[in-house]
């Protein structure tokens, strides 16, 4: 097999498992045989519900865990920072924020609000070594060509002792929703509710990422969900009762992780956090 095949997570020769996906039969990270790049693009009034209004609490559970490992805010990196959204978050707390953002609207909109942005993927980027106290990267990973590369770079990037935040997507949900989708299961509804990007990482596969990149106290757990519904998937279903089956499926999967004792994560989405060691 082509290196093309190799898993980024953790190494291992891939094998097909859907339609022009790939998968890991070790971590279980699977991503797609022929990569998307596109910038994003979304109805009108989407654009700032899906990079900020959604993400508020997020955000903000994220510089309280931030706040909570570092002891006090220092210098921040934000890998695709969309147009600032989580830099003010954070500026506003009294972190040194700058991004890292390859879109050229989104860039200019968060330079525009003052910040310092880099507009090269951020293993390209040429940003000195232990220049962070902490890097955020919110569903960014997944979307990349080379994520293995970027997570070196993260760990690069960090002082001894720095942290990682991590949100992303989690394919343990959404690979059997695809599934689900590919024969038809939601059409009547209109809905989309699986997230298919270029990586889909399952726990597994996020924790070997991290390991293979030199990071050390791994720690993954269920991501609360957005808010609403900002991208739209529910279809019919509306907002108000997407956003409330969010919420009870998040219930749902937090039950399940503690009756495993936390070894099956349903969610969604997933937070890891990471730090760099001394």
């Amino acid at each position: 097999m082509s290196a093309a095949a190799s898993c980024q997570a953790c190494g291992c020769v891939s094998r097909e498992a859907l339609p022009g996906l790939l998968r890991c039969p070790a971590c279980g990270l699977a991503w797609r045989a022929e990569k998307f790049f596109a910038a994003p693009a979304y109805v009108p009034g989407r654009e700032e519900l899906v990079y900020g209004s959604s993400k508020k609490k997020l955000f903000a559970a994220a510089l309280d865990s931030l706040g909570a490992g570092a002891g006090r805010p220092g210098r921040l990196l934000d890998i695709g920072c969309a147009g600032g959204e989580l830099l003010a978050a954070a500026a506003a707390r009294g972190w040194s924020a700058e991004g890292v953002e390859i879109e050229p609207g989104l860039a200019a909109r968060a330079a525009g609000a003052g910040f310092k942005v880099h507009a090269a993927p951020v293993e390209n980027a040429g940003l000195p070594p232990g220049a962070f106290d902490a890097v955020t990267v919110f569903e960014v990973f997944s979307q990349m060509d080379a994520p293995a590369a970027a997570a070196a770079e993260c760990a690069r990037l960090l002082k001894p002792g720095g942290l990682l935040y991590l949100r992303e997507f989690n394919a343990s949900f959404h690979l059997p929703l695809y599934r689900l989708e590919l024969r038809g299961f939601f059409k009547p509804l209109g809905a989309r509710p699986s997230v298919i990007h270029n990586f889909n990482f399952t726990p597994s596969a996020l924790r070997a990422l991290l390991l293979r990149a030199g990071f050390g106290e791994v720690s993954i757990r269920n991501s609360r969900p957005t808010s609403g519904d900002p991208y739209g998937s529910g279809g019919g279903l509306g907002t108000f009762f997407t956003a409330a089956l969010k919420v009870l499926y998040y219930v749902l999967a937090q039950a399940l992780w503690l009756a495993t004792l936390g070894r099956v994560y349903a969610g969604s989405a997933l937070i890891v956090t990471a730090r760099k060691p001394d």
